[in-house]
Protein backbone atom coordinates (compact mmCIF):
# COMPACT_ATOMS: atom_id res chain seq x y z
CA UNK A 1 0.00 0.00 0.00
CA UNK A 2 1.21 3.03 -0.91
CA UNK A 3 0.86 7.00 -0.91
CA UNK A 4 2.08 9.30 -3.14
CA UNK A 5 3.91 12.99 -3.27
CA UNK A 6 4.11 14.55 0.25
CA UNK A 7 3.80 11.05 1.35
CA UNK A 8 6.84 9.88 0.29
CA UNK A 9 9.07 12.86 2.08
CA UNK A 10 7.16 11.98 5.41
CA UNK A 11 8.45 8.39 5.00
CA UNK A 12 11.68 8.85 4.39
CA UNK A 13 11.90 10.67 7.56
CA UNK A 14 10.52 7.54 9.20
CA UNK A 15 11.60 4.91 7.34
CA UNK A 16 15.33 3.00 7.27
CA UNK A 17 16.81 3.42 3.65
CA UNK A 18 20.08 2.49 2.35
CA UNK A 19 23.26 4.41 2.72
CA UNK A 20 21.79 7.05 5.18
CA UNK A 21 23.97 8.67 7.73
CA UNK A 22 23.34 6.04 10.44
CA UNK A 23 26.19 4.73 11.99
CA UNK A 24 24.67 1.29 13.06
CA UNK A 25 26.38 -2.34 13.43
CA UNK A 26 25.35 -5.95 12.68
CA UNK A 27 26.18 -9.15 12.95
CA UNK A 28 26.12 -11.96 9.78
CA UNK A 29 25.56 -15.54 10.36
CA UNK A 30 29.09 -16.62 11.10
CA UNK A 31 29.52 -13.79 14.09
CA UNK A 32 31.20 -11.41 11.76
CA UNK A 33 30.83 -7.35 12.60
CA UNK A 34 29.72 -4.80 9.81
CA UNK A 35 28.43 -1.76 9.09
CA UNK A 36 25.00 -1.83 6.93
CA UNK A 37 24.09 1.57 6.76
CA UNK A 38 20.40 1.40 8.21
CA UNK A 39 18.80 0.69 10.89
CA UNK A 40 19.24 -2.60 12.83
CA UNK A 41 17.13 -5.00 14.70
CA UNK A 42 14.71 -3.01 17.42
CA UNK A 43 15.46 0.17 15.95
CA UNK A 44 14.25 -1.30 12.53
CA UNK A 45 11.00 -2.74 14.23
CA UNK A 46 10.42 0.09 16.03
CA UNK A 47 9.72 2.44 12.69
CA UNK A 48 6.51 0.29 11.55
CA UNK A 49 4.58 -0.04 15.05
CA UNK A 50 4.56 3.54 15.21
CA UNK A 51 2.44 5.35 12.85
CA UNK A 52 4.64 8.68 11.55
CA UNK A 53 2.57 9.32 8.13
CA UNK A 54 -0.57 9.04 9.58
CA UNK A 55 -0.40 11.37 12.65
CA UNK A 56 1.19 14.02 10.05
CA UNK A 57 -1.44 13.67 7.93
CA UNK A 58 -4.60 14.18 10.35
CA UNK A 59 -2.65 16.80 11.45
CA UNK A 60 -2.16 18.71 7.98
CA UNK A 61 -6.37 18.07 7.32
CA UNK A 62 -7.36 21.41 7.69
CA UNK A 63 -4.15 23.19 5.91
CA UNK A 64 -4.58 20.17 3.09
CA UNK A 65 -8.08 21.03 2.36
CA UNK A 66 -7.42 24.83 2.43
CA UNK A 67 -4.71 24.44 -0.06
CA UNK A 68 -6.50 22.52 -2.33
CA UNK A 69 -9.44 24.76 -2.28
CA UNK A 70 -7.10 27.72 -3.07
CA UNK A 71 -5.55 26.14 -5.70
CA UNK A 72 -6.93 23.09 -6.94
CA UNK A 73 -3.57 21.37 -9.14
CA UNK A 74 -2.44 17.90 -9.61
CA UNK A 75 -0.26 18.01 -6.25
CA UNK A 76 -2.54 19.73 -3.87
CA UNK A 77 -5.84 17.33 -5.22
CA UNK A 78 -3.65 14.35 -4.81
CA UNK A 79 -2.51 15.55 -1.16
CA UNK A 80 -6.31 15.98 -0.73
CA UNK A 81 -7.01 12.38 -1.61
CA UNK A 82 -4.02 10.86 0.89
CA UNK A 83 -5.74 12.72 3.27
CA UNK A 84 -9.31 10.78 2.65
CA UNK A 85 -7.58 7.89 2.93
CA UNK A 86 -5.90 8.32 6.28
CA UNK A 87 -8.83 9.40 7.64
CA UNK A 88 -10.23 5.79 6.35
CA UNK A 89 -13.10 8.02 4.17
CA UNK A 90 -12.01 5.02 1.09
CA UNK A 91 -14.44 5.06 -0.97
CA UNK A 92 -14.62 8.61 -1.09
CA UNK A 93 -11.02 8.25 -2.03
CA UNK A 94 -11.42 6.12 -4.62
CA UNK A 95 -13.90 8.44 -6.07
CA UNK A 96 -11.35 11.22 -5.63
CA UNK A 97 -8.51 9.65 -7.61
CA UNK A 98 -10.86 8.93 -10.43
CA UNK A 99 -11.74 12.56 -10.42
CA UNK A 100 -8.19 13.37 -10.37
CA UNK A 101 -7.03 10.65 -13.05
CA UNK A 102 -10.07 11.94 -15.39
CA UNK A 103 -8.35 16.20 -14.62
CA UNK A 104 -5.25 15.46 -14.85
CA UNK A 105 -4.30 11.74 -16.86
CA UNK A 106 -1.51 9.68 -17.19
CA UNK A 107 -0.19 9.82 -13.85
CA UNK A 108 1.50 6.99 -11.87
CA UNK A 109 0.84 8.69 -8.39
CA UNK A 110 -2.64 8.71 -9.22
CA UNK A 111 -2.96 5.07 -10.25
CA UNK A 112 -0.80 3.88 -7.21
CA UNK A 113 -2.94 6.16 -5.06
CA UNK A 114 -5.58 4.62 -6.60
CA UNK A 115 -4.95 1.01 -6.31
CA UNK A 116 -4.42 1.79 -2.66
CA UNK A 117 -7.56 2.92 -2.48
CA UNK A 118 -9.53 0.07 -4.08
CA UNK A 119 -7.63 -2.18 -1.99
CA UNK A 120 -8.53 -0.74 1.38
CA UNK A 121 -12.22 -0.26 0.25
CA UNK A 122 -12.13 -3.83 -0.49
CA UNK A 123 -11.66 -4.17 -4.75
CA UNK A 124 -8.96 -6.22 -4.93
CA UNK A 125 -9.29 -7.28 -8.48
CA UNK A 126 -9.67 -3.54 -9.37
CA UNK A 127 -6.80 -2.48 -7.16
CA UNK A 128 -4.36 -5.24 -8.91
CA UNK A 129 -5.08 -3.35 -12.66
CA UNK A 130 -4.62 -0.16 -10.93
CA UNK A 131 -1.16 -0.82 -9.68
CA UNK A 132 -0.32 -2.68 -12.86
CA UNK A 133 -0.86 1.02 -14.38
CA UNK A 134 1.28 2.54 -12.60
CA UNK A 135 4.01 0.61 -12.71
CA UNK A 136 3.46 0.51 -16.65
CA UNK A 137 3.40 4.78 -16.09
CA UNK A 138 6.78 4.26 -14.32
CA UNK A 139 8.96 1.62 -13.39
CA UNK A 140 10.82 3.24 -10.53
CA UNK A 141 7.43 3.58 -9.11
CA UNK A 142 7.87 3.46 -5.16
CA UNK A 143 11.27 2.77 -5.41
CA UNK A 144 11.03 -0.11 -7.72
CA UNK A 145 8.76 -2.00 -4.98
CA UNK A 146 5.07 -2.37 -6.95
CA UNK A 147 5.73 -5.61 -8.30
CA UNK A 148 5.22 -7.13 -4.76
CA UNK A 149 2.15 -5.05 -4.44
CA UNK A 150 0.73 -6.69 -7.39
CA UNK A 151 1.93 -10.26 -5.79
CA UNK A 152 0.02 -9.08 -2.41
CA UNK A 153 -2.88 -8.07 -4.25
CA UNK A 154 -3.06 -11.77 -6.22
CA UNK A 155 -2.51 -13.24 -3.54
CA UNK A 156 -5.64 -11.87 -1.36
CA UNK A 157 -7.92 -12.76 -4.53
CA UNK A 158 -6.76 -16.37 -4.58
CA UNK A 159 -7.32 -16.50 -0.53
CA UNK A 160 -10.41 -15.37 -1.13
CA UNK A 161 -11.02 -18.38 -3.45
CA UNK A 162 -9.30 -20.83 -1.52
CA UNK A 163 -8.51 -19.84 2.35
CA UNK A 164 -5.52 -22.69 2.37
CA UNK A 165 -4.29 -20.96 -0.57
CA UNK A 166 -1.38 -19.52 1.05
CA UNK A 167 -0.18 -23.01 3.19
CA UNK A 168 3.92 -23.96 1.88
CA UNK A 169 3.65 -20.45 -0.77
CA UNK A 170 5.97 -17.53 -0.11
CA UNK A 171 4.38 -14.23 -1.77
CA UNK A 172 7.54 -12.75 -2.76
CA UNK A 173 8.06 -15.89 -4.83
CA UNK A 174 11.71 -17.05 -3.15
CA UNK A 175 12.33 -20.43 -1.65
CA UNK A 176 14.99 -20.68 1.01
CA UNK A 177 16.84 -24.01 2.21
CA UNK A 178 14.74 -25.45 5.27
CA UNK A 179 18.25 -25.58 6.94
CA UNK A 180 19.22 -23.58 10.23
CA UNK A 181 21.07 -21.11 8.38
CA UNK A 182 20.16 -20.61 4.78
CA UNK A 183 21.99 -19.55 1.68
CA UNK A 184 20.31 -16.62 -0.09
CA UNK A 185 17.79 -17.66 -2.69
CA UNK A 186 19.51 -18.21 -6.41
CA UNK A 187 15.55 -17.75 -8.05
CA UNK A 188 14.70 -14.38 -7.45
CA UNK A 189 10.81 -12.74 -8.57
CA UNK A 190 10.86 -10.95 -11.66
CA UNK A 191 10.39 -7.03 -10.58
CA UNK A 192 8.58 -4.04 -11.85
CA UNK A 193 11.07 -3.49 -14.79
CA UNK A 194 10.05 -7.76 -15.15
CA UNK A 195 14.01 -9.00 -14.36
CA UNK A 196 14.80 -10.87 -11.45
CA UNK A 197 15.48 -8.90 -8.53
CA UNK A 198 18.53 -8.82 -6.63
CA UNK A 199 18.80 -9.58 -3.11
CA UNK A 200 19.38 -5.88 -1.98
CA UNK A 201 16.22 -4.99 -4.27
CA UNK A 202 14.00 -7.54 -2.84
CA UNK A 203 15.07 -6.22 0.82
CA UNK A 204 14.61 -3.32 -0.02
CA UNK A 205 10.62 -3.84 -1.52
CA UNK A 206 9.88 -6.20 1.81
CA UNK A 207 10.80 -3.06 3.86
CA UNK A 208 9.13 -0.53 1.74
CA UNK A 209 5.93 -2.75 1.45
CA UNK A 210 5.54 -3.97 5.12
CA UNK A 211 6.32 -0.23 6.31
CA UNK A 212 3.27 0.82 4.47
CA UNK A 213 0.91 -2.12 5.20
CA UNK A 214 1.95 -2.64 8.98
CA UNK A 215 0.46 0.71 8.82
CA UNK A 216 -2.77 -0.23 8.04
CA UNK A 217 -3.40 -3.74 8.69
CA UNK A 218 -2.96 -4.64 12.23
CA UNK A 219 -2.06 -8.53 13.59
CA UNK A 220 -3.29 -10.80 13.11
CA UNK A 221 -3.06 -10.98 9.28
CA UNK A 222 -1.44 -13.89 7.14
CA UNK A 223 -0.31 -12.58 4.37
CA UNK A 224 1.65 -9.95 6.31
CA UNK A 225 3.16 -12.56 8.35
CA UNK A 226 4.20 -14.46 5.38
CA UNK A 227 6.16 -11.39 3.97
CA UNK A 228 7.52 -10.84 7.43
CA UNK A 229 8.94 -14.78 7.57
CA UNK A 230 10.73 -14.40 4.32
CA UNK A 231 12.32 -10.98 5.36
CA UNK A 232 13.44 -12.67 8.54
CA UNK A 233 14.89 -15.14 7.02
CA UNK A 234 16.48 -13.40 4.31
CA UNK A 235 18.05 -11.33 6.79
CA UNK A 236 18.97 -14.39 8.74
CA UNK A 237 20.91 -15.57 5.03
CA UNK A 238 22.56 -12.56 4.22
CA UNK A 239 21.91 -9.50 6.51
CA UNK A 240 21.70 -8.66 10.00
CA UNK A 241 21.10 -11.75 12.20
CA UNK A 242 19.34 -8.76 14.82
CA UNK A 243 16.92 -7.63 12.05
CA UNK A 244 16.11 -11.46 11.77
CA UNK A 245 15.49 -12.14 14.94
CA UNK A 246 13.23 -9.35 15.85
CA UNK A 247 11.59 -9.79 12.26
CA UNK A 248 10.70 -13.42 13.60
CA UNK A 249 8.94 -12.13 16.24
CA UNK A 250 6.89 -9.19 14.64
CA UNK A 251 5.75 -12.52 11.97
CA UNK A 252 4.44 -13.94 15.37
CA UNK A 253 2.79 -11.21 16.65
CA UNK A 254 1.29 -11.13 12.76
CA UNK A 255 0.08 -14.88 13.30
CA UNK A 256 2.80 -17.19 11.77
CA UNK A 257 3.56 -19.88 14.13
CA UNK A 258 6.94 -20.14 15.79
CA UNK A 259 7.81 -23.82 14.36
CA UNK A 260 10.70 -25.81 15.54
CA UNK A 261 12.97 -24.46 12.37
CA UNK A 262 11.96 -20.70 13.73
CA UNK A 263 13.00 -21.33 17.15
CA UNK A 264 16.31 -23.31 16.50
CA UNK A 265 17.11 -20.21 13.92
CA UNK A 266 16.66 -17.37 16.97
CA UNK A 267 18.60 -19.58 19.32
CA UNK A 268 21.30 -20.12 16.80
CA UNK A 269 21.03 -16.31 16.24
CA UNK A 270 21.38 -15.86 20.39
CA UNK A 271 24.31 -17.84 20.46
CA UNK A 272 26.40 -16.20 17.95
CA UNK A 273 25.58 -12.55 18.99
CA UNK A 274 26.51 -13.37 22.75
CA UNK A 275 29.87 -14.52 20.99
CA UNK A 276 29.96 -11.88 18.41
CA UNK A 277 29.93 -9.50 22.04
CA UNK A 278 29.90 -5.67 20.78
CA UNK A 279 32.69 -5.53 19.00
CA UNK A 280 33.59 -2.82 15.85
CA UNK A 281 32.36 -3.65 12.14
CA UNK A 282 35.58 -6.53 11.85
CA UNK A 283 35.07 -7.82 8.05
CA UNK A 284 31.51 -9.15 8.31
CA UNK A 285 29.27 -9.58 4.72
CA UNK A 286 26.01 -7.99 3.94
CA UNK A 287 24.57 -9.81 1.11
CA UNK A 288 21.02 -8.15 0.80
CA UNK A 289 22.75 -4.55 1.27
CA UNK A 290 22.42 -1.75 -1.82
CA UNK A 291 26.16 -1.96 -3.77
CA UNK A 292 28.10 0.99 -2.48
CA UNK A 293 27.24 4.01 -5.44
CA UNK A 294 30.82 4.32 -7.70
CA UNK A 295 32.99 6.91 -6.16
CA UNK A 296 32.77 10.35 -7.79
CA UNK A 297 35.44 11.26 -11.08
CA UNK A 298 38.57 13.01 -10.29
CA UNK A 299 38.37 16.45 -11.25
CA UNK A 300 40.15 17.63 -14.55
CA UNK A 301 43.59 18.83 -14.55
CA UNK A 302 44.42 22.18 -14.86
CA UNK A 303 46.50 22.90 -17.62
CA UNK A 304 49.07 25.50 -17.15
CA UNK A 305 49.29 28.41 -18.84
Amino acid sequence: MHIKTLAVAVLLSVMPMAHACINTVGTDHQGRRFSPDDYVGKDLVDGFTKPHAQRYWLKQASYVIKQARNKPDFKNLTDLGIVLVYQGQYDLAVRHFLKLERLFPGHHETAANLGTALELAGHDAVALKWIGIGIQRNRQEHFGSEWLHARILETKIALARDPRYLEGRSITGVVFERTLVPALPIAMPPGNDGRPVKPWELNSALAYQLHERTGFVRPTDPIVANLLLDWATLNLAGGPIETADVLYDFAVTYGAERDALMRNRQSYIQRVLAQAGKAKANGGECGICPPMPPPPPPPPKQSRA
